[in-house]
């Protein structure tokens, strides 16, 4: 048969994508033994100075599979060192071969060519003899054994690829089936759309959440869930936002169920990148589409509905109530004398402090956003005008201001309400007179506005509020402002200390920095 006959068996051997790479290599080897006229073939691997027979064919003892000797001893060890690949037709007259090898081997004749698997030495295809041979190696020779290490690589480099591929998606399947008991574990139900809002999937708690099967929403525009025309236009203004890279949510956002019936939602969307463009690389041109987060807010909106008309109805009546008292408090005081005059002035000031209990109340409401979108904030503004109001109030009070021209939070200008909730409480009870200390410092992290006063010091009752958020009596109208403090702040990312010094009270606002 013709060299090039063999030539095209080998490419057919190892083009055969349903032959095991072994059954390859052994057809390959049994090929080139009868190709090349020589008893042995065998294709090792080279590693920490250690060749391994992997695949042989021929009767020779130390050339069999999982025969290992030192590199130095072994007919290969010049051949990874060439470019081309090692032709020597008697060993025992060649340079290239060492005495050792010879002797462990006493091989005559030896042809190979190293096996390079992603661009690093594997090991060697090669083909031997016991006896010497009397012919040179021909051109056809030489590429025959090149193409079986050359196409042998190639297979082993198919087979990692292969089994990494295998490796990689039985990965993927275990992440995809963690991600789907997460999500159908979850209380929440998660929506995708693509570009052009149309559903991608849905999982199974959109079934509790609007009636219908995640299937029926499928290839269905998102419009289909809106109940009406302004919902649909707030949730295009939202889709805007995510289709530019920015995470958009949203409040109470009304859905339509598959009945008719209208479910209100909390709303967090962030955009879906093409999987393929790096972290570091991608813009809103690699958007593929949007993923949401949405959770059933009906009972919430409900419960806040029916505390803010509770609430609204108890203020006013309180209000107009205690006015009413409070009134007639004053034209006791001033009709009478002695005890029935003090009296009335003590119950004119449990009038006064119920009315600031409704104030409190008011602010707590008007101040209940859990999710404010923050934004750089100079609070030095807020504290001079905060300082100023008190000395207007308190004719009396001493207030000394140690901070800096500017102090940039990322918060609210809400934080005003609080700081001066803290100023005022120190100003009414910090002492006799109060001496009120206010030192705001900036870093790198935070600012820190210290309120210091010369009191008695605060009731632990207090201090539970400003460290937890707990309010532990019933009524209690101090405890309730610095409840409404502790509710500002905290949402606002903040935090407030009660710091321990030897006489009055100091209390520390934590503001995060831009």
């Amino acid at each position: 048969m013709e060299s090039v006959a063999y030539r095209d068996q080998i490419y057919e051997i190892f083009a055969d994508p349903n032959t095991e790479f072994e059954t390859q290599i052994k057809q390959a080897l049994t090929t080139g033994t009868e190709f090349l006229d020589l008893s042995v073939g065998f294709f090792t691997r080279i590693i920490d100075g250690t060749q391994k027979i992997l695949h042989a064919t021929g009767d020779h003892p130390l050339i069999q599979p999982g025969e290992s000797c030192p590199l130095n001893k072994a007919y290969c060890r010049r051949t990874i060192e060439i470019d081309s690949q090692l032709a020597i037709e008697d060993a025992h007259a060649s340079p290239e071969i060492s005495d050792t090898a010879i002797e462990t081997f006493d091989l005559g004749a030896y042809i190979g060519a190293k096996v390079i698997v992603d661009g690093e030495v594997y090991g060697t295809a090669c083909f031997a003899d016991t006896e010497p041979r009397d012919d040179p190696f021909v051109d056809a020779e030489r590429f025959f054994v090149e193409l079986v290490a050359r196409l042998g690589g190639q297979a082993i480099e198919r087979r990692r690829y292969e089994r990494e591929l295998t490796q990689r998606e039985e990965r993927l399947n275990e992440q995809r089936e963690i991600y789907r008991a997460v999500i159908d574990a979850n209380f929440d139900s998660v929506f995708r759309f693509d570009t052009d809002g149309m559903f991608t999937y849905a999982s199974e708690g959109v079934r509790d959440l609007l009636g219908y099967s995640p299937a029926e929403l499928i290839g269905q525009p998102i419009t289909i869930t809106h109940p009406d025309a302004q919902t649909s236009e707030r949730a295009l203004k939202n889709r805007s936002q995510i289709l530019s890279g920015e995470p958009a949510e949203a409040q109470d956002l009304p859905l339509k169920t598959k009945s008719g019936d209208i479910v209100y939602t909390d709303i967090r969307g962030v955009p879906v990148y093409d999987g393929g463009v790096p972290e570091s690389e991608r813009s809103e041109d690699d958007i593929v589409g949007i993923q949401l987060l949405i959770r059933d807010a009906t009972g919430r909106r409900q419960r806040e509905g029916l505390i803010s008309v509770i609430n609204r109805v108890l203020r006013h009546n309180v209000r107009n109530e205690m006015t009413v008292i409070r009134g007639w408090a004053d034209m006791l005081a001033e009709d009478m004398d002695g005890e029935q005059a003090t009296k009335a002035t003590v119950i004119r000031a449990a009038a006064t402090r119920l009315l600031d209990l409704t104030e409190s109340a008011q602010q707590i409401e008007e101040n209940r956003d859990i999710s404010p979108e923050l934004e750089p904030t100079d609070i030095m503004p807020l504290v001079d005008r905060i300082v100023t109001e008190c000395e207007t109030r308190y004719a009396d009070v001493s207030i000394t201001v140690d901070a800096p021209d500017k102090a940039i939070a990322e918060t609210l200008p809400r934080v005003e309400v609080a700081l001066f909730e803290l100023v005022d409480n120190a100003a009414k009870h910090g002492g006799s007179p109060a001496s009120i200390e206010i030192d705001v410092h900036v870093s790198d992290l935070q600012v820190i506005c210290q309120i210091r006063d010369d009191g008695p010091g605060l009731p632990n009752t207090e201090r539970g509020v400003l460290e937890t958020g707990e309010e532990t009596p019933l009524v209690h109208g101090q405890g309730l402002g610095l409840w409404l403090c502790y509710w500002i702040i905290t949402t606002l990312d903040g935090k407030i200390e009660v710091t321990e010094f030897d006489r009055g009270t100091t209390i520390e606002v934590h503001l995060p920095t831009p």
